[in-house]
């Protein structure tokens, strides 16, 4: 890998190539990382905090040598090449499966890709696991010898099981050889939109948050309160809307609920970019939840009736809205699912009819939309 001017090396969304292999090593069931080089460099310093953060033991070595006092006979090692970057779960997976194996693409695109050829048909993927006994032999050869070229002729040696990756999944950049700096940039234009669920503009408060992150992605991985910050002023906005409601300030409450929803899809975006590429986010896009319970709260709030007609137009509109979200909807339809828009809705009908009339309108329009696309469904 280049070293910089600084005398760093080139990062990918805020991680070197090191530390993003770190993350593919925990997530394959390591306990520890051997590094092969110095430890003193910064770079070095560096990956032996991050594992140390994941709970991984940490150990530098400078010879192959040193490798075979490192592992157990009974233990596997898992060896990756310099410069991979390894973020396909289908290579993840084939890891992971019972036994000892090594990765392998075709040899066209896998040599094209910056990979080892094995042979006229085949390339070293970049990984293989190889059992701990079989390390003695790396004593018979020069000390100086690079210990993953070393580690494949062995594997190769020993016959161990070969798994084929997908060749297309170098054509995306989730398993490819980063060398340079250059080629690092390149990767980090694509890895935000790689990682960042799909979004189209016909659901515009996930788009517009996705668009936002994907062109800021770097500078708001990089610090560590982005997602504090993004996630805080989505509950401010939401739970400002229904104080707004309380204050009888109808247009405000529906216009701060649909200023949030894009805040909160930012958030959910920042929160998925963290733990990609193997980790989920688990309950976290329940919060969009919030902004149903908003809409329904504020409903409530700024009707001022008996309370059947207080509650019935809100309870018919948040229904309405759950109810699209069960299947996937034509595109005509695909606004009425983007609860800022439906929000930015009601505050704008709210500057010409009362709130009221602007929920019975707005839920009526989900509600003809769900009974349009159980029509089509039933063709």
């Amino acid at each position: 890998m280049d070293v910089l001017e600084d005398g760093s090396v080139p990062e990918i969304a805020g991680k070197t190539i090191a530390e993003r292999q770190l993350l593919f090593a925990r997530e394959a069931g390591c306990e520890a990382i051997i590094a092969f080089g110095g430890g003193g460099s910064p770079t070095a310093i560096a990956l032996r905090h991050a594992a140390e953060r994941y709970g991984l033991r940490y150990q530098s070595i400078t010879s192959a040598h040193a490798l075979a006092g490192s592992i157990g006979s009974g233990d596997t090692l898992l060896v990756l090449q310099p410069d991979l970057l390894p973020e396909a779960r289908q290579g993840l997976e084939l890891i992971q499966a019972e036994g000892q194996r090594v990765l392998i693409l075709s040899a066209g695109p896998g040599v094209a890709g910056g990979f080892e050829r094995i042979d006229l048909d085949r390339a070293w993927a970049g990984v293989l696991t190889i059992p701990g006994n079989a390390l003695g032999r790396l004593t018979a050869l020069p000390e100086d010898a690079a210990p993953h070229a070393a580690l494949l002729r062995i594997a190769l040696q020993q016959r161990l099981p070969e798994a084929r990756l997908a060749d297309d999944l170098l054509n995306d950049g989730r398993w490819s050889v980063i060398a340079d700096g250059e080629m690092a940039r390149l990767r980090e234009g694509t890895w935000f939109r790689t990682h960042l669920p799909a979004a189209v503009p016909t659901m515009p408060s996930r788009w517009l948050a996705r668009e936002l992150i994907a062109k800021a992605g770097v500078w708001l991985v990089q610090r560590r309160g982005s997602r504090f910050i993004s996630g805080t002023l989505f509950g401010l906005l939401t739970a400002g809307g229904v104080a707004a409601a309380w204050l009888e300030m109808p247009i405000l409450a529906f216009a701060l609920i649909a200023l949030g929803v894009p805040v909160g899809e930012a958030f959910l975006a920042l929160s998925r970019l963290a733990v990609a590429p193997f980790g989920k986010i688990a309950r976290l896009p329940k919060l969009r939840y919030l902004s149903d319970i908003a809409l329904f709260v504020t409903g409530v709030l700024v009707i001022d009736s008996l309370a059947h007609r207080t509650f019935f137009p809100p309870l018919v509109l948040a229904a309405s809205l759950l109810l699209l979200d069960r299947d996937r909807l034509p595109q005509p339809f695909a606004p009425l699912r983007d609860r800022g828009v439906m929000a930015g809705f009601l505050a704008l009908l709210s500057t010409i009819i009362a709130p009221e009339t602007s929920i019975i309108a707005v839920g009526a329009c989900a509600l003809l939309a769900n009974v349009a696309v159980g029509a089509i469904k039933r063709g």
